[in-house]
């Protein structure tokens, strides 16, 4: 698993040190936190259902006035169930998941207005942003202990998906410099997931004690549990949909975000004025 997430850092680092060589300005270091959602079978029509939590670190390479490039490190908490959906045929599948999410990223930003860390001037600018991303998930579930659990490992539809996927974030956000090295935000984001399976949910029912991978083997106590994860109702008929048909799910951040402005040889980095 270390071997994959580097997989996926190590392209971003690589094109951030890249833009570090090329006309430095300002270089900033932040933090951002604050709540996380996601879109896919259990929700499938409010892109504002924030029920979890998020925090990432974020390092941002000031190119010009308007543009800026940035790498972000994210760790967010997802979740759905079927319960507290207002889609009374969601409702009856009884069905839920959790899943943390750690995900790094390569963004452009757009800003609006010319933007700069300084002690002589207020700066703000409302902007853009978009970029690439790759990710893990496990999604998870309460077994008949009341311990959660990986799904993954209860095949719970047989297929055996892969837990590193793609995204494509983007959103927008503004910031406002302090007069100083200091700069805070607000930023709302969302990312398009290369998978349908941030859920454990997609495809169609199948039966408890239908196909599992060898890897996967379990026993008569597991086949038990895993008839319940995959029809908590007891009501579903194999071969009939489980998932919405949609092809990908996605999840989204809205976040406060601060910066530090790196110093360079004792004093804080300062962008003149053309």
């Amino acid at each position: 698993m270390f071997t994959d997430r580097k997989k996926i850092l190590f392209p971003f680092i690589f094109i951030l040190v890249f833009f570090s060589k090329v006309n430095a300005q300002d270089w900033e270091l932040g933090l951002n936190l604050g709540a996380s959602g996601y879109m896919g079978e259990l929700n499938t029509s409010n892109p504002m259902k924030f029920n979890d939590w998020t925090l990432g670190l974020l390092v941002r390479k000031n190119l010009s006035h308007n543009w800026t490039v940035r790498l972000n490190l994210l760790r967010a908490n997802t979740r759905g169930n079927a319960a507290t959906n207002d889609n009374e045929n969601i409702q009856q599948q009884g069905l839920y998941f959790k899943s943390p999410l750690y995900e790094a990223s390569l963004l452009a930003e757009f800003n609006f207005f010319k933007f700069e860390p300084s002690y002589t001037r207020v700066s703000y600018t409302p902007y853009l942003f978009a970029g690439i991303g790759g990710f893990h998930f496990q999604p998870k579930s309460y077994n008949f202990d009341g311990d959660l659990v990986n799904l993954h490992e209860y095949q719970t539809e047989g297929v055996n998906y892969n837990r590193f996927a793609i995204a494509i974030p983007f959103g927008l956000g503004f910031k406002y410099n302090l007069r100083g090295p200091l700069t805070v935000g607000l930023e709302l984001g969302y990312r398009i997931a290369f998978t349908d399976y941030l859920d454990d949910i997609s495809g169609d029912y199948i039966s408890a004690y239908g196909w599992v991978p060898s890897e996967y083997q379990l026993g008569t106590e597991a086949l038990e549990q895993r008839k319940y994860f995959i029809d908590p109702s007891q009501q579903a008929t194999v071969g009939t949909q489980r998932g919405d048909g949609r092809s990908k799910d996605s999840y989204m951040t809205a976040t406060i975000t601060v910066t530090y402005a790196i110093f360079r040889a004792g004093c804080p980095v300062y962008i003149k004025k053309n």
